[in-house]
């Protein structure tokens, strides 16, 4: 049971509502679909076998008939499924994992010979075991076995929420009697983006039916994505990133990770000024066509009828007759009042005054109304300052008698 809290910033782990708790919740179960599609060579120059990569991801013991190494992986509990393909004319026998990639050890002959290519891809969560299965395996068949390659996958799950599929695919082609030339053409880096295209598309396919979400084999580059890729942890620093402990690799993805985070906040905050700027713009224009007029005409017209509706109520106060107290419109008043030059040529002086009077103190108000009341105030204060020096006057400085004086007073 979660505790309430008050104040959101002394949230920790033991005391998240439990509103917010349904939230993480559902926000780490609907993580969204990742793209992930790596190749490697497996070279003996680097010290690896295709023997050792085949016992690894399928989780068996099997030995090296070359050197007579034996690798055991059967205490690998992460492989769900595995499973060979052959292409039309490969011995049956080759179905049986030792069989086959101890052929392929021994037909190459080189102390440096690539021996097999490695894929690591990463499976959808979104779909269903059955059809992460279906969908390794029409991929296999469309890119590999069909073009003369056998195939070796297995999918690994731990239930930490990362499926993946392991595929190791031989250098050599094969017929009847076992693994015949090597094929230079499975290295071309086109047939290496048709594979990524290829496994975007089939998780594609298979996502489209469960979720709204999508891959992309591209780089952010070529998307016109504004945004720093992160680098692939691997098996090792993953590992170790789980014990709690921080990796080169995992400090330079949160770092990416920030940066990322940044940016993207910079660019919200650009896109959200551009919709203000243009919502500010429609305004302007809907006001413009609404009015037939430019803004700043429009406020000239605010002003001036601020000015003529103070001076037709002066005018009002002023005039004997009850004439302008019957007229509504303020251009109606000043037509009729205009009419008396004198009695409004003095009105516009007294404002004129008290306009050069209010500024002359510095002060700057906005509209007649408000410049009279600033000029009123002023003149009320000038006015108690006075009353106040007539009825406390200063006192007279005494005077030094004079010879005269001091003879009188002796």
């Amino acid at each position: 049971m979660s505790i309430p809290c008050d104040n959101i910033f002394e949230l920790n782990e033991h005391n998240v509502p439990e509103h917010f708790q349904k939230i993480i919740i559902t926000e780490e179960e609907t993580k969204i679909a990742i793209y992930h599609f790596s190749v490697k060579i497996v070279s003996r120059s680097a010290g690896a076998s295709c023997v050792a990569k085949a016992a690894y991801i399928a989780g068996e013991k099997i030995k090296n008939e070359r050197d007579g190494v034996t690798h055991d992986y059967r205490r690998k509990h992460e492989v769900v499924h595995k499973e060979i393909m052959l292409p039309a004319g490969a011995p049956e026998l080759f179905r049986e994992r030792a069989v086959l990639w101890n052929a392929a050890e021994q037909k190459e002959t080189r102390k440096n010979s690539q021996t097999a290519r490695s894929i690591d891809a990463a499976l959808p969560r979104e779909i269903s075991r059955e059809e992460q299965i279906d969908l390794v395996r029409k991929f296999c068949v469309q890119n590999f076995v069909t073009k003369g390659m056998c195939v070796d996958f297995a999918i690994h799950d731990k239930g930490d929420g990362n499926p993946h599929v392991h595929i190791l695919l031989p250098t050599r082609r094969i017929d009847k009697n076992g693994f015949t030339v090597k094929e230079r053409s499975w290295n071309d880096r086109a047939i290496l983006e048709q594979w990524r295209a290829s496994w975007a598309d089939w998780c594609n396919h298979k996502l489209y039916f469960v979720s709204d979400e999508r891959i992309d084999h591209r780089s952010y580059k070529d998307q016109g994505i504004d945004k720093i890729p992160t680098v692939h942890l691997g098996a090792g620093a993953c590992a170790i990133e789980k014990k709690g402990k921080k990796t080169d690799r995992g400090l330079l993805n949160l770092q990416i990770e920030i940066e990322n985070t940044s940016n993207a906040l910079t660019s919200m905050k650009q896109e959200m000024e551009n919709n203000r700027q243009f919502i500010s713009e429609q305004k302007e224009q809907h006001c413009q066509e609404y009015f037939g007029c430019s803004l700043s005409e429009i406020c000239h017209v605010i002003e001036k009828d601020d000015y003529i509706s103070y001076l037709a109520k002066e005018m009002e106060k002023r005039n004997e007759n009850t004439l302008l107290a019957k007229v509504d419109d303020d251009r109606t008043r000043m037509t009729i009042a205009k009419r008396n030059t004198e009695m409004l040529d003095e009105i516009m002086d007294e404002m004129h005054n008290a306009n050069e009077y209010v500024h002359k103190h510095n002060l700057y108000p906005t509209g007649w109304s408000n410049i009279l009341r600033t000029y009123n105030e002023l003149k009320q204060q000038e006015e108690q300052q006075k009353q106040q020096s007539i009825e406390s006057p200063e006192p007279p400085k005494p005077v030094a008698p004079t010879k005269s004086t001091r003879k009188h007073s002796l």
